[in-house]
């Protein structure tokens, strides 16, 4: 919070997401936070992947029942992972007008990709955002060693390891990625964010990301993987990739997998 809202003096005195049953998704964060002054007031950070155009209307709804129910101050924080399109504006307010009566609320927008993944790192982050570097600007192999060598000094490391990966592997060269950041496949399939990855990709038709995540984790479990696998994925529909990158992740060895594969590709002739 201190991160999100630049102010070091600002201290977190209770986490009230589970009090608040509206806010209630993964991506949501409700915590009461204390200036020096005394002064008590709630920030409503939201975690997004990607770009949301319906993010406005949210954050009104959530600040205005945050507001009624504490009855404090709320500071709304959206925070973007990726960088949205060229033609689409990021916008950081809500407006309606309507029969001459006016609704407005701003909210603060985090870009990750406009931060200097340098800067970054020179402000000794906590660990637990160590794994976002990797999407800000700047970020490099460089970057992506020192961002492990931090992790690696944490509890739970091979955690924040896999997300590490996950978030690199969207801006850097994968090959590079494998080479430098342990994941796991397991931990990966667990993860929330991988989670709303997925989601998303399928909401948006982002059937060559699906792809490419098949053939990572293939990869990454058996080894090379076929000219004749990767030509299968590429004719396969949207509907089915999601369930072939279920397969991929529980597979016991690559030839049942392509049993799978083959068994979807006759399904689809039938």
């Amino acid at each position: 919070m201190r991160w999100l809202l630049d102010d070091p003096t600002l201290v977190v005195t209770n986490v009230l997401s589970t009090e608040f049953q509206f806010v209630a998704r993964r991506g949501d964060s409700l915590l009461q936070v204390q200036r020096p002054d005394g002064q008590t007031f709630g920030a409503l950070a939201e975690l997004q992947l990607l770009y949301d155009a319906k993010m406005p209307a949210r954050v009104q709804n959530y600040t205005a029942m945050a507001r009624q129910k504490f009855e404090m101050p709320i500071v709304p924080i959206v925070v973007y992972l990726t960088e949205p399109g060229p033609d689409t504006e990021v916008v950081t307010a809500y407006h309606s007008e309507f029969m001459g009566l006016v609704t407005h609320q701003d909210f603060k927008v985090i870009k990750m990709w406009e931060l200097d993944a340098h800067e970054a790192l020179a402000q000794n982050l906590p660990a637990s955002l160590i794994p976002y570097v990797p999407l800000m600007a700047g970020a490099d192999e460089a970057v992506l060693r020192e961002c492990v060598r931090r992790i690696r000094t944490e509890p739970d490391h091979e955690e924040l390891e896999t997300i590490l990966a996950l978030f690199a592997m969207i801006k850097l060269d994968p090959a590079v990625v494998e080479r430098i950041v342990r994941w796991h496949v397991t931990l990966l399939e667990k993860s929330p964010i991988y989670q709303e990855i997925l989601e998303k990709g399928v909401e948006q038709g982002l059937e060559r990301g699906l792809e490419w995540s098949i053939v990572r984790v293939l990869q990454r479990r058996f080894g090379e993987v076929p000219a004749s696998v990767r030509q299968s994925l590429e004719q396969t529909p949207l509907e089915k990739l999601e369930a072939l990158l279920d397969e991929a992740l529980v597979a016991a060895d690559l030839d049942a997998f392509q049993e799978r594969l083959a068994a979807m590709k006759q399904d689809r002739q039938d």
